[in-house]
């Protein structure tokens, strides 16, 4: 006997079969799509967070330990890495830093240390806007601590101000170079507690 055609109605049966796998594939690949995109976005807002507290630690009091901070970095460089790789490009939420930036107060220096002033007047002793006389109109004054032979010493800069009788004028020496933005030390104190620590190995409680 010669085998049969397949009928129309096989046909039909068929394509159903053939269009309920594929359907079935599309919703696999798009859970799995859906399951990256939330492991992704998990990383990104991982990586946030701990950048967030990096930042955090850099603003805390010196003296902090450094090894938290070291062990945070790698693994943000991890994270960095993993989620870098072959991953489609997603949106990702904002996170904000919710600590306020605080105001730091100023902080005064031992005032039974020896004290050094100097003052750095204007070059010019007149105004070098029209020439016009100067007179005296308050002072900025600015503290550092600095190391002279082994011997703790506070050098205080003075900075006067001048006001033109002319033409009102306000005259100023230029603030001097700091090793650090808004530090207590000079080159030479910052110099002899980078030997202390990583010349000599001294911890930073020994050298407070």
């Amino acid at each position: 006997m010669s085998e049969q055609a397949p009928s129309i109605a096989d046909f039909l049966a068929r394509i159903a079969l053939l269009e309920a796998a594929v359907s079935a594939r599309d919703i696999t690949i798009a859970e799995r799509d859906e399951q990256l995109r939330r492991e992704r976005a998990e990383a990104a807002l991982r990586i946030q967070r701990l950048q967030l507290r990096i930042d955090r630690f850099n603003r805390k009091a010196f003296g902090r330990s450094s090894e938290k901070l070291g062990q945070m970095l790698l693994e943000l460089e991890d994270l960095e890495t993993d989620f870098a790789v072959g991953v489609p490009d997603i949106e990702l939420p904002i996170v904000a830093d919710t600590d306020k930036v605080r105001v730091l107060p100023l902080r005064k220096l031992n005032p039974n240390l020896p004290r050094k002033r100097i003052v750095r007047e204007p070059s010019c002793a007149c105004c070098p806007g029209c020439g016009g006389d100067l007179r005296a109109m308050g002072e900025d004054s600015e503290e550092m601590l600095d190391l002279v032979a082994q011997a703790w010493q506070v050098m205080e800069t003075i900075r006067p101000k001048y006001s033109c009788r002319t033409c009102d004028q306000i005259i100023q020496a230029p603030a001097p170079a700091k090793a650090i933005a808004r530090g207590k030390l000079s080159y030479a104190a910052l110099a002899h507690i980078m030997m202390a620590k990583w010349g000599y190995h001294l911890p930073f409680y020994r050298l407070c």
